[in-house]
Formats: structure tokens, sequence, C-alpha cells
């Protein structure tokens, strides 16, 4: 019993004592490192401290100012593209509908006039809303023998000249009306028979140009300079305007003899049936209204069929006779379809849709560009 006792004992003296000596030899670690550090402090010449110091003050400086240039060249750069965007998005005013409206208006007003001085002031009421102070007099005609009048549909807008700065030049084709009663004074009494007054009455057409301008502080509309007469020497178009579908790829198949028979089918279906079954065959939100009725489908004439941009797909151009249904007056129009087939049957994808066809012509030109760089490196390989 003893015995074990002291066995033990010996072994966890000998723990003891191990442990002892590690502490000791990394305490005398610590202490030669410590010795290690003083002599480098030691050993360092005079000023190290502040030459570090200095390094990192400068290295510090240095990335803080190149971190203020960088700033400066993107921010100058995007203001300087969102001074671009804003000029770019910057629209004159004056080219707008309602500037037009506006110039049709004075022209109107510009127009008409009867004989007196009462109407005389009442004109340059009417102006002083469309013109300057110190011109409105001059625009006000003192015709004692001829009043005038213009009909709104006689004014006819022909050309709109951007002026920039909001400024614009509108010129219209006027029809106007000239009437003279002085003149049928006279032939009454030579016809002493006759108890009205016939008046002398002359049309004639002009060109007037309206130089106009908005004014974006008052936010309104103004003519600022008397309007000019001129001429456009307008001339019938005898040449003929290249078609949407030009340079499509025809289809003259058996596949013809379906399309047609559909066309037929729903074209009267378009003018006659309600929005609830036209959405059945027709994707295009647009054009899922129909005719609702206001016109009668008479028939086909020129139907031509092209390929699509997939393979289930179709173009078609058609001019479908429709009816005035009160009347029974017919009118012939262009319709340009897009088909898609599905199921076994064909629904119309866009109706009168430009950009699907300019999309078509895009990738065609593009297959041909490729077919051609291949047959070219074809060639410089051969």
């Amino acid at each position: 019993m003893r015995k074990k006792l002291g066995k033990s004992t010996d072994k966890r003296d000998g723990i003891v004592k191990k442990s002892m000596d590690v502490l000791k030899k990394s305490s005398e670690n610590e202490k030669r490192k410590k010795d290690m550090r003083k002599l480098e402090k030691k050993s360092r010449p005079k000023g190290y401290r502040a030459k570090k110091l200095g390094a990192f003050t400068f290295w510090m400086l240095f990335l803080f100012m190149l971190l203020i240039v960088f700033v400066n060249i993107f921010s100058s750069s995007g203001n300087s593209n969102a001074s671009d965007k804003t000029e770019s998005l910057q629209v004159n005013k004056a080219l707008a509908a309602e500037g037009v409206e506006f110039s049709k208006d004075f022209v109107s007003e510009y127009f008409t006039w009867n004989i007196g001085d009462e109407d005389r002031e009442q004109r340059v009421e009417k102006l002083s809303y469309y013109l300057p102070k110190e011109i409105n007099a001059q625009a006000v005609i003192a015709d004692k023998q001829w009043k005038s009048t213009i009909a709104r549909e006689d004014i006819i807008l022909k050309e709109v000249e951007d002026m920039a700065d909001n400024r614009a030049r509108i010129t219209f084709q006027v029809k106007i009306h000239f009437e003279n009663f002085a003149a049928g004074q006279e032939k009454k009494e030579d016809d002493k028979k006759s108890g009205k007054v016939i008046p002398e009455k002359i049309e004639t057409v002009k060109y007037i140009s309206v130089p106009i301008f908005y004014d974006d502080e008052k936010r309104r509309f103004a003519v600022y300079e008397l309007p000019s007469f001129t001429y456009l020497d307008e001339q019938k178009i005898d040449e003929s305007i290249e078609s949407e579908t030009e340079g499509l790829k025809p289809i003259k198949d058996g596949s013809t003899q379906n399309v047609r028979a559909f066309m037929e089918t729903f074209f009267e279906a378009y003018a006659n049936d309600s929005r609830d079954k036209l959405t059945y065959i027709i994707d295009d939100p647009q054009h899922q209204n129909g005719l609702n009725q206001t016109m009668s489908f008479v028939g086909l004439k020129n139907t031509e069929i092209f390929e699509g941009k997939k393979a289930n797909e179709k173009i078609v151009k058609t001019d479908v006779v429709l009816a005035e249904p009160k009347t029974g007056i017919e009118f012939t129009s262009t319709y340009i379809l897009v088909l898609a087939e599905r199921e076994m049957r064909y629904t119309v994808l866009f109706v009168n849709n430009k950009q699907y066809i300019d999309e078509l012509k895009d990738k065609e030109i593009a297959n041909v560009e490729k077919e051609m760089d291949m047959e070219g490196e074809k060639d410089n390989q051969e």
C-alpha cells in the first residue's frame, strides 16, 4: 500500500516539475523578447519615429487627394451627362399640337370681320389675346366695303418650321370668303324689279405663315409678329411610295387557301362581333373592339401573304372593301395583319403593326450579312 502511494506521489511531483520548467522557459523567452525590443529601440537612429509618422501622413494625404480627384471627375462627368440629357429633353413647345391649334384660332379671328367702327373695336379686343399690344392695331383691317369670313375647316395645316427657343412658324392654306354689299346696292338700283340686295362675293385661297412663341413663365402662346403671306408650290404625288411589306418573302404554297378563307371569316367578325368574341381571335389589345358595327364587310381584294418571324407566323396584306351601313357607300381600306397558327387555327397577333415588320426586316438583313461574312471567311481559307 505504501509503495503504491509513493509511486503516485513521484508521478505528481514529476508533472509539477515539468510544468514549472515550461513556465520558466516561457518567462525566459518573454524576457529575451523584451531585451531584443530594447536593443532594437536603442539601435534605431534619431528621428525614426518622426520619419515613420511622416511617411504615414504623406500616404494618407496622397490617398485623400486622389479620392477628391476621382470624385470631382465622376461628378463633373455625371453633371455634364445630366445637363446633356436635360438639353436633349428640352422640347420646343411651340411645335406642340396646342401651338398649332392656337395658331389656327388666330387665323380664324384674323380673317373674320364686318364693316363698321364698332366691329373694329371688337376685333382689337379679340386679337389682343393673340398679339402684343404694339402690333395689335396694325393687324386689324379697316376696310369699309368688304367683309370677310372663314370656316375653320378651310384652315389647313401645311408646314411647321422649328425656330428654336420655343418659337415656330406655322403655315396654313386658307380659303377666305369676301362679300361687298356696296356693289350689291348698286346692282339693286339698276334692277328695280329685285327686292333683295345680292352682295358681290369672292372666294380666294392664300397661304399664311404665323410666327408663334410659347412663354414658359406665363405658360401661354403668343403671335409675336404679324403673320406673313407666302406660297407653297404643291404638286400631285405621281411617284409610288414603297410599301411596308416591300422586300418580304412571299408565300405561294397550298397554305394560302386556308389563310384567305380565314381572312374572310375574320373581317366579317371584325366588322360585326363584340369585344368579348373578338378576344378569342385577336391578341392585339388595341384592336379587340373591332369596328363595332360602324362599317359593314363587303369583301377582300389584292391579298398578299408573306413569311413571318417564326415558322408558324404569316404576314397578310389585303385591301378590305367596307360599306357605310346607312348609305351603302363603299370604301377600300388596306390592312396588314400578323397571323399565328395555333392548334390548327389562326389567331391575329397584330393589326397594322409596323414594328413587327421592321424587326423582321432587320433580322433578315442580319442573316444575309452573317452569310456573306461566312462566305468571305471560307474564301480566305481556300
